[in-house]
């Protein structure tokens, strides 16, 4: 069988981390219990809260010493969360977890990858009449092309 694409294992390590992020362990919220890779799978019908982790692009490395050897990669976590009446509180919640889960955990991710870096946050909301607060936070990191 062949070894995962850095690609695959960058997500993997962003679901590793964000799989952490639970009340018993020192968070706000349990987000962390439904960590999916498919986006598909955070269907307001059928789940009340989760994360999703994507590949949203890939780009030349900025760095010249790894332009031939690394790209610059942006990595979506798609965050969909009930709101209970108290959308945006819950929404600031999850994404303090989202962000402790990820910052300050360097060697967490795989030899030759550069830590996540926060780049930005958007605030997704709900039809009207539906109760959830989602949020689309990207990061950046630099991987290698093999």
């Amino acid at each position: 069988m062949l070894d995962p694409t850095p690609r695959r294992r960058l997500l993997d390590a962003f679901a590793a981390n964000l799989g952490d992020a639970l009340a018993a362990a020192g968070y706000r919220t349990n987000i962390g219990v439904v960590v999916t890779l498919e986006p598909g799978q955070l269907d307001p019908e059928r789940v009340d809260e989760g994360l999703a982790i994507y590949i949203e692009r890939q780009a030349r490395s900025p760095e010249p010493a790894t332009a031939k050897t690394h790209r610059l990669t942006t990595v979506g976590v798609l965050v969909k969360r009930i709101a209970h009446g108290a959308g945006e509180a819950r929404l600031d919640d999850v994404v303090d977890d989202i962000e402790r889960a990820l910052d300050a955990r360097p060697k967490t991710w795989p030899a030759g990858f550069t830590a996540p870096q926060y780049q930005s946050m958007e605030p997704l909301r709900a039809p009207p009449g539906a109760d959830w607060i989602g949020a689309l936070i990207r990061y950046t990191s630099t991987i290698p092309i093999r």
